[in-house]
């Protein structure tokens, strides 16, 4: 048999003592669910403990983990479980496997009438758990309803060291991968053979390798180890040809798994050939996996785990294949799992559908040193219903025990279609440049949406498609850029250390926002990003900066409100310009004949129904904006939606329509300019500010109408990465709106909206705030302490997201989704660090 690589831990202990020890103990205290394989929905949770923390199993699902008693006798296992919510024919069970999981016993079995959450606990000795490396623990569901759960808790293994058959363990230590060799050289890696049994370890004449594969030299071939003791050999690969090669090791021994088959691998190069270390990965390989191994990514089956599995190690080496080409994904619509957290608008039901499974998936990707990138970035649209992809770029390493392969990790985003929520997965897979690809693990346990908020996973054949990637040397320079020129980022704990005296909790608040909803935040200072956040139902998010989050109206800030600055600071007196003359459909019933753009920019056009509070933008009929896909519909609707109420320019009635309309407004000005190509967002706002501040390529990328007029948004469809927000808000706080020294937008629209101008403070949405230019802007006197009146502008998106400017030149950003939207906290402990009274 072919077995993989593999290093077990001696726990026996030979001599004096008798006394049972603990060989696994686990009560879920440290909130994760490392070491356990979930399949359906299985997560830790505190609703029902015997502390503070348990394994929660909803409808059908279980948890598994594995016990390795080698050298130890007299095993006894303890479990504990609870249930709630059960009815006739659902079961909860806690049992145990002494095969490997090919057949179990149950210990506990709970049903209907036994769900009253009280804690059952089971506690066996079975023989065969003796000395035995295939002893399996797991919990159990067998629900169909949402409200069925199981609770698991509190689960110990104890045995007596010694007293039973002596048996001898081969592991093997070192890596299989001998790189990329020049052809015509070698090079050699060193293996250690060790017995970490308990009884002598023959070794036969070990033998398989063909050129240009051999073993320089070999100290093990007829040796017998005693347990503990090991011997050495030296792996060589010396190519001939160019390209990926491997051949098999085989290891015969009285190990009952014998033959141990290792498969060596290595890629000729012609010499000179630069070998791309972007990124270097200086780790040994030895990684110590306990999750997404080998084995599961290879043949095993689906399950919501740990973020740690998708991490990238801290012993990972630098990767020995190189990914170029396409990957694909096969059975996407009808495999996978979901479970539904919240669903305001009843989006899906008990039944299958297709907001439940991921859209297809077929990319181009290329690699530069230990980073994947793909090909497209930003949102791509596609043809799924509901489904968008967001590809960010990932992290590529070799690890010991992967047989050759090179493991990829991928982030990505579900983000709704012709809408702005967004859902953070990672996919993980093993892959060596010949083609050769595992199946593809995915997960999603996050995301930045108030309405719509569920875990999604799975495992999905793939395939892989070595070929090259047109662009592919740009793609690789482009990414390198990006990484280099991101802003220095901290954690919001190490702001303590750079400004003594300052409280980092109140960056992020408790007080002030869930953590429970918090994606992300941070407080930028001086040019360096201090960041927070990044949590997940499955632990921390490994890959922070790659997380993309929505702009839902911080667009109408970013796009409209820059676009109309930009425009006027090109083309002096655009912002006086009059709707009507410019989009057809709201000339043609005479209530836009004296609304400047500018009006439509401060949310004052007069026309409206409603006056109270975000009444009109809560009004059922917006559905009729964000819904349709083509502009035609949405234009139509946001110039006939409202009557004549009052003089432009008097009355603030928030409506997402007039910064459509302003969009399709300033774009049909900006073609009257430049020509019929011009277009509003790539060349106004991407080519004049995102670029040259350096934004991400997810930054570049608009939602747009589904038809041939494409019409950006502009109120809300934006993405983007942390880097991009610290870059936006140094922008139009430290650096007042200029880029290398040079002014971007119209000096009079710029220090209105940053409330410097006090006879131009903007129309009044509420008590104490202000709306000017795309600007929110709120009176802080009171909450910060200051002696007279200090007006802070900042940004504001749907579901719970606020970014300060903060007057100081600092800034402070958060996005949520449990819509609040509370940020005082972070402005006090801004101007106690560097006063901004005014």
């Amino acid at each position: 048999m072919k077995g993989l690589i593999s290093v077990a831990l001696l726990t026996a202990t030979f001599g004096c003592s008798s006394h049972a020890a603990t060989l696994f103990s686990e009560n879920f205290e440290d909130g994760t669910a490392d070491g356990w394989t979930l399949v359906g929905n299985a997560q830790i949770s505190g609703t029902q403990s015997i502390d503070d923390k348990s394994m929660r199993l909803k409808q059908t699902a279980s948890a598994t983990a594995g016990v390795d008693t080698g050298g130890h006798s007299a095993v006894v296992i303890t479990m504990h479980l609870a249930a709630t919510g059960l009815e006739s024919g659902d079961n909860c069970y806690a049992e145990y496997s002494t095969d490997g999981g090919s057949s179990w016993t149950a210990m506990i079995q709970l049903t209907d009438g036994q769900d009253d959450a009280t804690f059952y606990s089971a506690t066996v000795t079975p023989t065969d758990a003796d000395d035995n490396s295939n002893l399996r623990l797991r919990f159990r569901s067998t629900g169909d309803l949402l409200g069925d759960y199981c609770w698991g808790d509190n689960v110990t293994v104890t045995g007596t060291a010694g007293g039973v058959t002596p048996k001898p363990l081969l592991a093997v230590s070192g890596a299989t991968h001998l790189g990329s060799v020049d052809l015509g050289d070698s090079a050699q890696s060193p293996l250690t053979l060790s017995n970490d049994g308990t009884a002598d370890l023959t070794i036969g004449q070990l033998s398989g390798l063909v050129a240009p594969f051999s073993l320089a030299s070999d100290a093990c071939s007829g040796q017998t180890l005693a347990p503990g003791a090991d011997c050495a050999l030296s792996a060589q690969f010396s190519p001939n040809v160019s390209g990926y090669q491997s051949a098999d090791l085989t290891i015969p021994s009285n190990d009952e798994s014998s033959p141990l088959v290792l498969t060596l691998s290595g890629t000729g190069v012609e010499p000179g050939t630069v070998v791309d270390d972007f990124d270097p990965l200086s780790g040994s390989g030895a990684v110590n996996r306990t999750l997404l191994d080998y084995a599961t990514l290879t043949a095993g089956s689906e399950a919501l785990v740990a973020t740690s599995g998708y991490a990238l190690p801290a012993e990972a080496a630098h990767p020995s294949n190189r990914f170029e080409g396409r990957l694909e994904l096969f059975d996407e619509a009808t495999s996978g799992q979901f479970d539904e957290h919240k669903d305001s608008f009843r989006y899906t039901g008990t039944g299958d559908s297709t907001r439940k499974h991921l859209p297809e998936f077929d990319f181009e990707f290329v690699q530069t040193g230990s980073h994947l990138v793909p090909a497209q970035r930003g949102s791509i649209p596609a043809s799924h219903p509901e489904w968008e992809y967001i590809l960010e770029p990932g992290r590529v390493w070799d690890e010991n025990g992967d047989n050759g392969y090179s493991r990829a990790v991928l982030p990505f985003t579900l983000h709704q279609k012709n809408a702005n929520c967004q859902h953070n997965g990672l996919m993980s897979f093993l892959f060596k440049e010949n083609g050769s690809v595992s199946k593809v693990s995915y997960q999603i346990a996050s995301e930045t949406c108030l309405y719509f908020q569920f875990d999604m996973w799975g495992l999905l054949d793939a395939s892989y498609t070595p070929q090259a990637v047109a662009g592919a040397a740009t793609l690789r320079a482009d990414h390198q850029a990006e990484e280099v020129g991101r802003m220095p980022t901290k954690p919001i704990s190490e702001l303590a250390n750079d400004h003594p005296g300052a409280d980092p909790s109140q960056f992020g608040s408790v007080d002030e926002t869930d953590p429970a909803y918090m994606t992300l935040f941070g407080f930028v200072i001086d040019g360096v990003n201090y960041v927070g956040g990044c949590q997940t139902r499955q632990g921390p998010h490994p890959y922070c900066d790659r997380i993309t989050v929505p702009s839902y109206s911080t667009a109408k800030t970013v796009f409209a409100g820059a676009g109309l600055m930009r425009l006027e600071k090109l083309y002096a007196g655009v912002k006086n310009e009059v709707i009507a003359n410019y989009v057809s459909d709201c000339a043609s019933n005479g209530n836009w004949g004296d609304v400047r753009f500018e009006d439509n920019l401060d949310m004052g056009t007069g026309n409206y129904n409603l006056t109270g509070y975000m009444s009109d933008e809560g009004a059922s009929h917006t559905n009729n904006l964000f819904l349709p896909e083509d502009h035609a519909s949405k234009i139509a609707y946001s110039c006939n939606e409202y009557n004549r109420k009052a003089q432009p320019g008097t009355q603030w009635v928030y409506h997402t329509s007039d910064t459509y309309i302003l969009g399709t407004a300033m774009d049909a000005y900006l073609k009257q300019q430049r020509g019929s190509t011009a277009d509003l967002f790539d060349d106004l706002i991407v080519s004049d500010l995102f670029a040259p501040l350096g934004l991400s390529p997810a930054a570049r990328v608009s939602r747009r109408t589904y038809d041939a007029k494409a019409q950006p948004f502009t109120g809300w469809g934006l993405t983007f990465l942390r880097d991009d927000v610290a870059k936006l808000v140094r922008f139009l706080s430290a650096d007042n709106g200029t880029i290398n020294g040079q002014a971007m937008f119209d000096s009079t629209l710029f220090e209105a909206a940053m409330q410097r101008d006090s006879s131009d403070r903007g129309l009044d949405p509420l008590t104490d705030y202000k709306y000017n230019n795309g600007f929110w802007a709120h009176e802080v006197k009171t909450k910060v302490g200051c002696s007279s009146d200090t007006w802070v502008p900042f940004m504001s998106g749907y579901g719970g997201i606020s970014v300060l400017l903060l007057p100081n030149g600092t800034a402070y950003y958060y996005f949520s989704d449990n819509d609040t939207y509370l940020w005082s906290k972070a402005a006090a402990e801004s101007n106690r660090i560097r006063a901004y009274c005014q």
